[in-house]
């Protein structure tokens, strides 16, 4: 049945599943709005461009007198949970739902894989698509890996398996959507500036299993207490995986990642491949557990293992210079995502380690005892740089405030050693300084190989 035809929608925000949910929705029978409060020139384009369909469009600004009269409201990722037409909405008992929930009421399908966390995610939801597409399985893989659920519901058949990649902002507004397969990789301390509390995060990330009943499946990370708890009160079948304790699931066993006594790979496999760190390890068990949900044979695991290839920013090596390793791992936008790169590493004190950036609240202090005896030196950039300094005092570990990239690689060159690492692994948001993440890498990158 549809559900939006006729009626006046509001659809907030102007990024790339805004204007998706916008088209979807007018060629649905809608009659949309869309406000987005922010203005620069790809979000100029989009306006001209719904505009230019009959969608009228605000930009700068939310008013009230732009939206009222609106019956539903369809906010995109991002948008703060105080946003003035959220506010507005709920005052006056309107409904809000995301886009991935208006995606789901149109969707022919309802195999589902849908992979949150607080890190990972783009990693497991694109490894996952590799093993899908090695098996053979009819699918498709959008969400916040860049193309929108909503996007590509024309493109979705019955038979069709769908491989989701959600945010906790996503799971804010859902009414029915229901994955077939729901995965929680990990829960950590991260968009506190969004969050009122890091309860209220959790509770986000907690509704992903909301509507889930007893065929479908829920798989988790034994390891993380928040994942174990939210185990713990579901009434779907559950899959733990864990690359420290021997569970019923998915564990390492004799130097062997193994599943109900059975081996996938071994650790050997993983190491050859290209992914590194027990947070990677994490991910791929994660898909294993998918897959043998899915009736996929470990060979294809161990295929897929040889042949997947991370994307940029996470954890991607850039150059050596004079026996130096250059490393990007902009995409590490929380303490949690500095914390299982610096794990990664032996204590060598051999690491010149990049933090800073828009502060996004979040507490430095747990890193205070592992860069001991790992990082010889930080760099501190972006605004919050003084409470980095503050709260990592007591490591004892020099810091050092600097202007830009190529001001500290210069530095590293100098004075550092062959066998030294410099990690870009900034455990903040980019804003204060580029437009997103991948600008703040690629900067990094440029600065480096401008020495080479």
């Amino acid at each position: 049945m549809n559900q939006i035809k006729g009626k006046n929608v509001l659809v907030v925000g102007l990024g790339e599943t805004g204007f998706d949910s916008a088209i979807f929705l007018m060629n649905n029978g809608a009659n949309v709005r869309v406000t987005e409060l922010n203005s620069s020139p790809s979000i100029e384009e989009k306006k001209e461009k719904l505009l230019s369909m009959g969608i009228p469009v605000e930009t700068g600004r939310h008013s009230i007198e732009f939206f009222d009269g609106a019956e539903l409201v369809v906010p995109s990722p991002g948008v703060p949970l105080n946003a003035e037409p959220v506010l507005w909405a709920r005052k006056k008992n309107i409904k809000i739902v995301s886009e991935i929930e208006v995606a789901y009421w149109f969707s022919r399908s309802k195999k589902i894989v849908a992979i949150t966390g607080t890190n990972g995610k783009t990693t497991t939801v694109s490894f996952a698509d590799l093993v899908f597409s090695k098996a053979g399985i009819s699918h498709i893989t959008c969400g916040n890996i860049g193309n929108s659920f909503i996007g590509e519901i024309d493109s979705i058949n019955q038979d069709i398996w769908i491989i989701l990649e959600v945010s906790s902002f996503q799971l804010e507004y859902i009414e029915n959507f229901k994955p077939a397969i729901g995965v929680i990789l990990n829960i950590a301390d991260d968009h506190l500036d969004y969050y009122d509390n890091f309860s209220q995060y959790i509770e986000a990330k907690k509704n992903l299993f909301v509507n889930s009943g007893a065929d479908d499946f829920a798989v988790l990370n034994y390891d993380n207490i928040f994942c174990r708890e939210i185990g713990s009160s579901l009434k779907c079948r559950k899959v733990f995986f864990s690359s420290r304790n021997t569970i019923n699931g998915i564990n390492i066993f004799n130097g062997d990642v193994v599943y109900e006594g059975k081996k996938i790979f071994s650790i050997e496999d993983f190491q050859k491949s290209r992914l590194s760190g027990i947070h990677n390890l994490e991910n791929v068990m994660a898909v294993t557990a998918i897959a043998g949900i899915c009736g996929i044979s470990p060979d294809i695991i161990r295929k897929a293992l040889g042949d997947f290839r991370p994307h940029p920013h996470r954890m991607e090596h850039v150059a050596v210079i004079n026996g130096i390793t250059f490393i990007d791992d902009s995409k590490a936008t929380n303490v949690d995502a500095v914390y299982r790169a610096l794990e990664s590493f032996p204590e060598k004190n051999n690491i010149f380690l990049i933090l800073g950036g828009k502060d996004k609240r979040i507490s430095f202090e747990p890193l205070s005892k592992l860069i001991k005896g790992r990082v010889k030196m930080i760099f501190l950039v972006g605004e919050a740089s003084r409470r980095i300094k503050k709260e990592l005092m007591s490591s004892g570990v020099q810091m050092m405030d600097v202007r830009n990239f190529d001001e500290m690689v210069k530095i590293c060159i100098e004075s550092g050693s062959p066998g030294d690492i410099v990690l870009l692994s900034p455990g903040c948001s980019s804003f204060d300084m580029f437009k997103n993440y991948a600008e703040r890498g690629d900067v990094f990158k440029v600065a480096v190989k401008n020495l080479l």
